[in-house]
């Protein structure tokens, strides 16, 4: 769930390809992983980054309306963070009840996905070969900071306050940016646990009133990965996060506990630091005293 689709970019059908046809000789060859890599980078600037950054600037606001100039606390932040963390293992759970779901059912359309999924399946694991600590420094990069900033700033800075103008509602807004959010990513088994990471975020994003909130979740939901991985390969670990191996159920039901617990006192600190809107008085609500 790590590594989205490739958008049309000449040479990444070609990369993938040989990919599909010998992954493991492809990992020996790490000028082209590489270069998948960069490929990467400029899908995703190219994708979320540049769209978004046009949109909010030609709405007058610029960077306002993306809610990136919005004051924040370093609290909210790190609870926005921790939030996204402690759902991992609930989003592990949803994610294998995901694949129960069988593409068929969904005819070509999941197919379609299906292979999708395979071929960014493939790249993950390309991704996540990392022999040295620059191969690791990259995947943060690529992988976690860079996704973190423009897929947050495309998805909750404009099109999540984009649905909220059209529907006028705020939970379709942000369920709906979540279901946009996890189709675009063309990954058919982590299509509900993506979901609901999508409304998490959006409302981090309503609640934090900050862009930097889901920026932060975001990293620390993919840098994670990132790190647990790279953990297990250099053996510091015996945890494989790349097996999705389902935690201990009390360990899942202590997280998903403490995850709505940080969700309430998010909530509970936006209500509470949360402006009154200013009173405007009419000029003629006191009627004109004349005393001759």
């Amino acid at each position: 769930m790590l590594v989205g689709p490739l958008y049309g970019i000449d040479g990444a059908d070609t990369l993938i390809l040989k990919a599909t046809e010998n992954p493991d000789a492809l990992k020996g060859n790490r000028n082209e992983v590489n270069a998948i890599k960069l490929i990467q980078l400029f899908s995703t600037i190219g994708t979320f980054l540049i769209p978004a950054l046009i949109f909010g600037f030609t709405k007058g606001m610029g960077s306002d309306y993306l809610k990136l100039k919005t004051k924040t606390s370093l609290l909210m932040v790190v609870l926005g963070m921790a939030t996204i963390f402690l759902s991992a293992p609930l989003v592990n759970e949803i994610y294998n009840l995901n694949k129960m779901a069988n593409p068929e059912w969904f005819g070509s359309f999941g197919k379609g996905f299906l292979e999708s999924e395979k071929k960014n399946a493939l790249l993950t694991g390309l991704f996540l070969f990392m022999p040295k600590a620059q191969d690791f420094m990259i995947n943060i990069f690529v992988i976690a900071l860079l996704p973190a900033i423009a897929e947050e700033l495309f998805f909750r800075g404009v099109i999540q306050q984009l649905f909220k103008e059209w529907f006028k509602n705020i939970h379709v807004a942000v369920w709906s940016t979540a279901m946009l959010f996890s189709f675009i990513h063309l990954d058919f088994y982590g299509f509900i646990p993506r979901v609901f990471l999508g409304a998490l975020l959006g409302y981090l994003f309503v609640w934090g009133n900050s862009l930097w909130v889901n920026i932060g979740a975001h990293f620390i939901n993919n840098a994670s990965q990132v790190v647990m991985v790279y953990l297990f390969q250099s053996g510091i670990t015996s945890y494989d996060a790349q097996q999705d191996e389902s935690m201990p159920w009390y360990i899942t039901i202590i997280f998903s506990l403490l995850m709505i617990g940080l969700l309430i006192i998010v909530y509970l600190k936006r209500v509470i630091e949360k402006e009154p809107e200013p009173q405007i008085i009419p000029d003629n609500i006191f009627p004109d005293n004349n005393y001759g």
